[in-house]
């Protein structure tokens, strides 16, 4: 494995990577299924149903069953979760202490999420001030969202930054594939939504444990 090193830009996904947002989402989602008369699904679910924004997330809740019931659980669940995002969500252990790191080094850094924009506006800088991440991009528009490389290339642009020298550091098989569709170096941490087993399957082959090993 070889990691360009300094990296020209250190991109992070949210959820999963920067903050564990699980219980409210899925606290959100819960409650309106049960809204719909529908089952709750565990919170454990959520770790494989989350990461491919919420259209994808209210089909995988539905499994195929009610599609008829898809456009309104989209409309419900953004403003079930809009209303109580921060209840839980924290950033994971020793992540502070990383952006601290690269900020110190000078690294250009971003935010690049499936989560919704405005939602990915307003969780970041509840943690972050303004100015921390040099560029913030959430889900706008479906043929955007990740694993299409669009934003990741438009997000290095706009940092100055190479794409063969930034790095994307994400939890998930999307941003492994995200990264590699970029020609952008992938690091995919196991402390998310998603197991080492799960990302070496999508080929990831820098993958981390601890954000100290990050940087």
């Amino acid at each position: 494995m070889h990691r360009p090193t300094p990296p020209s830009a250190v991109i992070f996904d949210l959820d999963g990577t920067l903050v564990d947002s699980l219980q409210d989402i899925a606290e959100a989602m819960n409650e309106c299924l049960r809204t719909f008369g529908l089952p709750d699904r565990p919170i454990s679910d959520y770790r494989y149903l989350v990461g491919e924004g919420v259209p994808v997330l209210c089909q995988r809740v539905l499994t195929g069953a009610n599609p008829h019931l898809l456009d309104a659980l989209i409309q419900m669940v953004r403003s079930r979760y809009r209303e109580r995002p921060l209840l839980h969500t924290r950033p994971y252990p020793g992540v502070a202490e990383l952006v601290n790191r690269l900020r110190a080094a000078g690294v250009p850094l971003g935010v690049l999420s499936n989560k919704p924009d405005e939602m990915t506006r307003l969780v970041t800088r509840e943690f972050w001030p303004d100015g921390v991440f040099g560029a913030v991009q959430g889900y706008v528009e479906e043929h955007l969202r990740k694993p299409d490389p669009t934003q990741l290339l438009r997000m290095c642009a706009a940092l100055g930054a190479r794409p063969v020298s930034a790095w994307l550091v994400g939890d998930t098989p999307t941003d492994v594939e995200t990264a590699a569709r970029a020609g952008v170096h992938s690091v995919a941490v196991t402390w998310g939504f998603r197991t080492r087993e799960d990302l070496a399957a999508a080929g990831a082959v820098d993958i981390v444990d601890e954000p100290e090993q990050v940087f």
